[in-house]
């Protein structure tokens, strides 16, 4: 009864419910309280990891600094730092202030290493300051039209930051500069890159801030017809619930990435050359010299949507010809999400759309396929389209001249009546490493490559895992190690029965809870029936990597269903975010894994893998997919 009138999505955030009297002490209630914020603090980035004794020194005495000054100058730290009974070296301060980035318990950053924000909130109202309503503001008349252009289309001219500055406290006058570079990191403010305006022109914008709608709908603003342009598919990022500043973090990323175009826009009768920012939706220039190229992304409601403009005339559109820009955008959403924000129950799936489909009725409701076909039936448009296959890995020369040379073979009728059945037998040879297939060698007897379709459910969740488990894992084992054992074998030469070995040995990361282990003698081994969802110790999470390497590896369908996948991945999760924390790897694990996530399955990365597990091997392979088809060939 007292989520009747929640949302669905609302719901799935109470994790657990405690009801207290307010006429009844009852102590099992607080006690069911207490265990409840235990197990949450178990889960905490920070929970079961050493912390220097030193730190305990200076974070007292920078708690006492920031009631006096919420930011400061390194030097002024470094002394401070020096001077506590346990003084910290350059080094131990620079880690000091990592891991307090980390936890957010101050900002710093590597490359704005000369002041620090030693307290948050002092910095979230700096924010507040750009980031408020026009209701509650107070304008300066002298620059009026400048504070409604902010207001209306997010531009943020000096004089309006003077304003808003001067207005504000000294200290942050004092350090405006650094706290406009710190809101260009987290994405508040953008500078959009241009490469042929005037330094005295640069200007801020402000994404959130930004209201303004196209007047007459991007299409038409840059004459976007049949005869001027070439329209890509759309690729769509759908998501099950997407949160409103995602868009924003995006659109800063390809602005550092991109030129922002240019375009004719007119407001209260006036017309002018500005960037095309607008509400939820911008354009790109792929091509600094000539522009004909543009990036168009939108955004509908829980979906990012992106589309190419091509405007030259000579352009052919060919396989995987954008896959590097689809490629860079899904790697900025998924740093967004994992590595930014680490919103670990944000998700999304790719589609794409016809390109025919007008901004405001695409849904992407087509799956990616590794299927290759050159035609399809747009259910929008009613009518047949050619398929080009622009955001997909680019075809094999090899399997293009297969198909047309099969096509062509079939409609010549002089052949016709001197056909016979033969059996052909092609042999692919590729390299696997999880999710990476290397084309090393294509053997043809007298036909090209056939492909392997009709992947099912439970065997694309196999091959994800078995992705994961050979890569991601194994690294997390292998880097784990390393420091401890400096003459250790390359990795190529590792596995986790290997690795995990070593660990044994070395015995340094003992599972929490060994002495309850029902599969003794502990304290390493056991089941999964002996983790607890408390147990996050390092000991653990090599025993939970153990444990699904074999569950997998031991496989004899090659499938994992729907449930069991849901588990697993929801488990992964949590331990590569805390191996993120622990090893610092160069690129995070969780990256690794979401790009496996969004990774659309072969039918050769199925058919390899389970070559790959039969013969019981986790090092790179070589594997001969044998594929026996029918063609027809004429008689010697």
């Amino acid at each position: 009864m007292y989520t009747k009138h929640m949302a669905e999505d609302e719901r799935g955030h109470v994790r657990d419910e405690v009801f207290i009297s307010n006429t009844i002490d009852d102590n099992r209630v607080f006690q069911q309280i207490r265990q409840e914020l235990l197990q949450l603090a178990r889960t905490m980035r920070t929970w079961n990891i050493d912390y220097p004794l030193k730190f305990i020194q200076l974070e007292k005495s920078l708690h006492e600094k920031k009631k006096e000054l919420p930011i400061i100058d390194f030097p002024e730290l470094k002394r401070i730092a020096e001077n506590t009974p346990m003084p910290l070296n350059g080094e131990e301060l620079i880690f000091y202030l990592k891991f307090h980035h980390e936890t957010r318990a101050l900002v710093y950053f590597e490359d704005l290493p000369d002041q620090i924000i030693l307290d948050t909130q002092w910095l979230s109202n700096v924010f507040k300051c750009i980031v408020t309503a026009k209701t509650f503001r107070s304008v300066s008349i002298r620059h009026q039209k400048r504070w409604e252009e902010f207001h209306s289309r997010g531009k943020l001219h000096s004089v309006v930051i003077e304003d808003i500055f001067k207005n504000e406290q000294t200290i942050l006058y004092q350090h405006k500069v650094h706290i406009l570079n710190v809101m260009e990191k987290f994405d508040i403010i953008i500078r959009p890159n241009q490469s042929d305006r005037d330094s005295a022109d640069e200007c801020y914008y402000v994404p959130c801030m930004i209201k303004a709608e196209p007047e007459r709908g991007i299409y038409q603003m840059f004459n976007v017809t049949g005869d001027t342009c070439q329209k890509s598919t759309w690729l769509c990022f759908k998501f099950r619930f997407l949160p409103p500043h995602l868009m924003n973090h995006l659109i800063a990323s390809l602005s550092r990435k991109y030129e922002v175009a240019e375009v004719r826009f007119t407001e209260e009768k006036q017309t002018e050359k500005v960037f095309a920012l607008f509400k939820g939706r911008a354009v790109f220039e792929l091509q600094k010299t000539n522009k004909l190229s543009k990036l168009l992304v939108t955004t509908i409601p829980n979906t990012i949507q992106i589309q190419i403009l091509e405007f030259g005339k000579g352009f052919i559109v060919k396989s995987g010809v954008y896959k590097n820009i689809g490629d860079f955008v899904t790697d900025e959403i998924n740093k967004i999400i994992t590595t930014r924000f680490k919103m670990t129950n944000v998700h999304f799936t790719k589609k794409w759309e016809c390109g025919l489909t007008e901004l405001e009725d695409v849904t992407g409701s087509n799956d990616f396929s590794e299927e290759q076909y050159t035609e399809y039936y747009c259910e929008t448009c009613t009518a047949p389209h050619i398929f080009h296959g622009e955001w997909s890995n680019p075809q094999s020369e090899e399997l293009l001249y297969s198909r047309i040379s099969e096509e062509s073979t079939e409609s010549n009728p002089q052949t016709e009546t001197t056909r016979q059945n033969q059996t052909i037998t092609t042999k692919m040879h590729f390299l696997v490493r999880g999710c990476t297939k290397t084309s090393t060698n294509v053997s043809e007897e007298p036909n090209k490559a056939s492909k392997i379709t009709g992947l099912t459910k439970e065997e694309i969740n196999f091959a994800r895992l078995g992705m994961i488990v050979l890569n991601i894992l194994a690294d997390v084992l292998f880097d784990l190690l390393k420091p401890d054992k400096p003459h250790l074998r390359p990795r190529s030469d590792c596995d986790i029965t290997y690795l995990y070995s070593e660990h044994r040995n070395l015995n340094k990361h003992i599972p929490s809870n060994s002495s309850h282990r029902r599969c003794p003698p502990g304290p390493w081994g056991g089941s999964w029936q002996d983790m607890q969802v408390t147990d996050i110790a390092i000991g653990d999470d090599i025993e939970r990597i153990r444990l699904t390497r074999n569950e997998i590896l031991h496989s004899e369908t090659f499938k994992v269903d729907e449930n069991r996948f849901t588990d697993l991945c929801d488990m992964l999760v949590d331990l590569l975010k805390r191996f993120d924390q622990y090893n610092k790897p160069t690129r995070l694990y969780t990256f690794h894994l979401n790009e496996i996530f969004t990774k659309t399955i072969s039918g050769d990365e199925v058919k390899a893998f389970q070559v790959q597990i039969k013969n019981k091997t986790e090092s790179d392979i070589a594997v001969e997919v044998e594929i026996e088809h029918q063609v027809q060939v004429l008689p010697q």
